[in-house]
């Protein structure tokens, strides 16, 4: 019995690090099912966070630092999604092959053992994907800019939305 498949539970919260340009959220993460489903859900266009815990990264950004407890976001705003744990393959839907990868976002890089399919080259292991989410085990998170608060610098599962990567290369 996976995590998310516990009797008598059809929801979990999760905790995460949400991170948005110029923005980190810690909140909770309310997960329907298995989590690369809720995730890569299209027809589900907003995640709904609760708790949140909001930093303004930038130095010239006004709003420093907020308590909510709800936001919603675009998961097409969503750079990445970070997780304090790790959970069962069944639950991540893991790749196959892991290549250690660096990706490139407007805001941040994270390197990491991105999963990909056994014949995927790591050239096209973004475009390829069919998914709006790739996945990296094992990450590093840097800010490309100045960050004025603390940001997550490590996680052991990682959600990247894919169409927010400008660019990778291996590492």
């Amino acid at each position: 019995m996976g995590f998310f498949e516990q009797q008598g539970s059809t929801a979990k919260n999760l905790p995460v690090t949400v991170l948005l340009a110029g923005f980190q959220a810690q909140c909770i993460l309310q997960v329907m099912g298995i989590l690369q489903t809720f995730l890569n859900d299209e027809q589900k266009a907003v995640f709904a966070l609760k708790q949140v815990a909001l930093h303004g990264l930038e130095v010239d950004n006004p709003a420093a630092s907020m308590s909510l407890p709800e936001l919603y976001v675009r998961k097409e705003e969503c750079h990445a999604i970070a997780f304090d744990r790790m959970f069962e393959k069944d639950d991540t839907g893991l790749m196959p092959r892991p290549e250690q990868v660096a990706v490139y976002t407007s805001h941040y890089a994270i390197q990491g053992q991105f999963h990909m399919g056994s014949d995927t080259p790591i050239s096209d292991f973004i475009a390829s994907s069919k998914s709006p989410f790739v996945v990296a085990t094992d990450a590093y998170i840097f800010p490309l800019f100045q960050p004025q608060a603390a940001l997550i610098q490590t996680a052991p599962l990682v959600f990247v939305y894919r169409s927010a990567v400008r660019m990778h290369h291996p590492m």
